[in-house]
């Protein structure tokens, strides 16, 4: 199995930043690098959250317009910056995601050889129009007794668990732990260490790339889509293309990871800059 991730694209309308046409054209972009895979080819496509920037109802219709070209299913999670009941709206007659209005998107999808968890770790409650008091993430009691009792369902389905807060230290980020609570690392690896069929976490937020483990699991975050938002440092043919990051799954339960360039018009390339 082959999975493609995109996150952190921070899609503002045509016109509303200095950076939003800019932007659009890094989404654009990234869907057709993921199209383009044909060897391997992508079986599902997933967005690690921030989505768009403001909340906007133009952001959204604006990035459904963008995300429907891809040919692989697409499967989402809300980031800090998200609306839920937007991505629901938006996304949600795509058929997978569970609740209503403004509760936590969490949702199982058993569809390929590898399960597919969207764990929604948002802490502030956001509306339309309405910006999130605080960027982190968080969990509560209701999320984590969901995760336990999903991934018991399937106790030897190989599974892929991808949320957009990394439960994990970013040590090169200025702020390494990245929800509001130390105690969630602890309460998140409480039910990870219960079930020992997860072969990854992936996460976004962190806008750049870093892997390390919990419980035993590797975590990766990956570079935001958004060209002028992305940290890190990257090669001369990715230096100002925008990158998706593809997961090949194989039989044995391996799982290798790479970063893959985009296609850029020359007149919409971003500058690389600080989140």
């Amino acid at each position: 199995m082959n999975l493609a991730q995109l996150s952190d694209s921070h899609l503002f309308e045509p016109g509303a930043h200095e950076n939003a046409e800019a932007r659009i054209e890094n989404l654009r972009a990234a869907v057709a690098a993921a199209n383009d895979l044909a060897e391997p080819v992508v079986d599902a496509v997933i967005h690690t959250g921030d989505m768009v920037h403001t909340r906007a109802p133009g952001e959204y219709a604006l990035a459904r317009e963008i995300l429907e070209r891809l040919t692989a299913p697409l499967y989402v999670i809300p980031g800090n910056r998200d609306c839920r009941e937007s991505l629901r709206r938006h996304f949600g007659a795509d058929g997978y995601m569970t609740g209503n209005g403004d509760e936590p998107i969490v949702y199982a999808v058993d569809d390929y050889p590898v399960r597919l968890i969207g764990f929604d770790t948002q802490s502030g409650v956001g509306h339309e129009g309405v910006q999130a008091d605080i960027r982190k993430g968080d969990v509560d009691a209701e999320r984590l007794d969901w995760l336990d009792r999903t991934l018991a369902e399937r106790p030897n389905a190989p599974t892929v668990l991808f949320m957009h807060h990394p439960p994990i230290d970013i040590t090169t980020s200025q702020y390494p732990w990245q929800y509001v609570r130390r105690e969630a690392e602890t309460e998140i690896a409480a039910v990870l260490s219960r079930h020992k069929q997860i072969l990854r976490i992936f996460c976004g937020h962190s806008h750049r790339e870093f892997s390390s483990p919990i419980c035993g699991i590797p975590v990766r975050t990956m570079p935001s889509v958004a060209v002028d938002l992305r940290l890190g440092e990257f090669t001369a043919e990715q230096e100002d293309r925008p990158l998706i990051t593809l997961h090949r799954f194989g039989n044995a339960g391996g799982v290798e990871s790479e970063a893959v360039a985009a296609a850029m018009r020359p007149d919409h390339i971003g500058m690389s800059g600080a989140a």
